[in-house]
């Protein structure tokens, strides 16, 4: 087992191909190994900040920002930072995103993270109620197949007759990316989210895109679409056949 730069390239990123959650880090570019301490980062614009297909920015552009360090040991830390508005009848706020791990790779075949994040959201009007932490574990073979695992002690939801409150949550996923005609990629990805708590409920989201790699700069469009069970926990947030883009620079 070895760490490589590479393997955290992306990893905070919390969107490429409009959707396709998660995927990418670990699949875009090859990875180089290094016996070195590595400091990357990435700027970019999407035209809405989808997560898990629901938007955190009421449908809007969001500019993301990301800076992360890499141990030779595999240690992993950084910062993601990105405009929302989460409740449209709130005024536009920024998530921040604190997050520690730790990433490997087994061979050339196979590349793993874990990552710990609390994020926050500092200037929101019901103050640290949105604030939440989550727990995510993935695996990619080959730099085309990811699969990954999220949980979260304190997920925030909304019921009309409590409010807002936390719930645990978990999600699954499996994302796709192959190479189809020489720096543009097709990308695919299918997940469930499933919130506990009262009412308990759980939907469906499902993305299909293109990236294309100008390395250090990425362009990616894709047509993300969520399951009934997605508007009844997230409103006019979950995505309802909605087309995406994203411009990423990393450095």
């Amino acid at each position: 087992m070895q760490c490589c730069a590479d393997d955290l390239a992306n990893v905070p990123l919390r969107l490429l191909a409009g959707g396709i959650v998660l995927s990418m880090g670990l699949m875009a570019g090859t990875p180089i190994c290094e016996a070195a301490d590595v400091w990357g980062g990435s700027v970019g614009v999407a035209s809405d900040y989808l997560l898990r297909g629901v938007s955190r920015s009421n449908g809007q552009a969001a500019l993301q920002l990301d800076l992360h360090y890499l141990s030779a040991s595999g240690f992993v830390a950084g910062l993601f930072a990105s405009n929302t508005q989460i409740d449209p009848r709130e005024p536009k706020d920024v998530e921040l995103d604190a997050f520690l791990g730790f990433a490997w790779t087994v061979g050339n075949d196979w590349h793993g993270k874990v990552l710990a994040s609390h994020y926050v959201y500092p200037w929101n009007r019901d103050g640290s109620v949105y604030d939440y932490d989550e727990l995510d574990v993935d695996l990619a073979f080959q730099e085309w197949l990811e699969v990954g695992l999220v949980y979260s002690p304190n997920a925030p939801r909304y019921l009309p007759y409590r409010g807002l409150f936390g719930v645990t949550s978990a999600s699954v996923e499996a994302n796709l990316q192959r190479p189809v005609l020489g720096k543009l990629s097709a990308a695919a990805g299918i997940g469930y989210s499933h919130f506990a708590g009262p009412e308990p409920a759980g939907f469906a989201y499902w993305s299909l895109g293109a990236v294309y790699d100008l390395a250090p700069l990425s362009l990616a469009l894709s047509y993300v679409d969520t399951t009934a069970g997605a508007k009844a926990l997230f409103y006019n947030a979950a995505a309802d056949g909605r087309w995406t883009g994203t411009v990423i620079w990393r450095f």
